[in-house]
């Protein structure tokens, strides 16, 4: 399977509601997630920058040719307007339309994980197991946040999608997203899911890591019975 990674390692000054701006932070906090997602033994990883930057450097990309994942960085420059004035979400999805059209592994790949970066799921191969196992093609959770309010959005930073439902649904919703008036791609996404896909239940994505809006790590507590139960949409093949 193959794990599309997001990646800003280097945004411009005046992005709304981020925190987390620092370049070396950011950095520091993507890679040490890239090395947990392969020492899990990914298969493939696709590292996606939107600042025209890579996130390994020569001899740390010659390091990992020696592990069992492969690793593809590809990265472009977004426009800093784009950024600061429609915010984070709309760029995501460019950078989501970027890694579709120019990956090398992707372009191999009916469906994809896609993990914002600075991340990554302590109960990846689980999941995957799942995945595997009930012939699922597209996967998504509910958001929590801190695990006290439920909000009506969709959980942006881990999922699995097919690339023709990301085509179709999801880069419509994320390119309606705009922090500035206050309009957050994951509510746009959560009624792409609520029309397009069955609602169900699934093992929730134990996600741990950093928040670049709040520079601060996020919830990363048990739900109890929610852990094993949480609610999901799905697709199958």
């Amino acid at each position: 399977m193959t794990v599309l990674i997001t990646t800003a390692n280097k945004p411009p000054d005046g992005v709304p509601f981020l925190q987390m701006s620092d370049p070396v932070m950011r950095t520091i906090a993507a890679k040490a997630a890239l090395y947990f997602w392969v020492s899990q033994g990914i298969e493939q990883i696709v590292l996606a920058d939107a600042t025209g930057t890579d996130l390994l450097t020569g001899q740390e990309a010659a390091e990992l040719d020696n592990s069992q994942t492969r690793v593809e960085q590809i990265n472009y420059k977004q426009s800093s307007e784009d950024i600061i004035n429609k915010g984070k979400g709309y760029c995501e999805g460019k950078l989501l339309e970027y890694a579709i059209d120019n990956s090398d592994l992707l372009a191999r790949e009916e469906c994809f994980f896609k993990c914002t970066g600075k991340l990554y799921v302590r109960n990846f191969p689980a999941i995957a197991g799942a995945i595997k196992t009930n012939n699922i093609a597209s996967l998504f959770w509910r958001y929590m946040g801190d695990g006290s309010f439920m909000h009506p959005w969709a959980d942006c930073r881990f999922y699995y999608t097919s690339k023709t439902f990301a085509r179709n649904h999801l880069l419509p919703a994320y390119y309606k997203a705009d922090d500035a008036a206050d309009v957050v791609c994951e509510q746009h996404i959560h009624e792409e899911l609520e029309r397009n896909m069955n609602v169900g239940r699934s093992p929730r994505p134990l996600i741990t890591g950093y928040a670049g809006a709040t520079g601060e790590p996020y919830f990363d507590s048990s739900l109890g019975s929610l852990d094993y139960n949480f609610p999901c949409w799905v697709t199958q093949r």
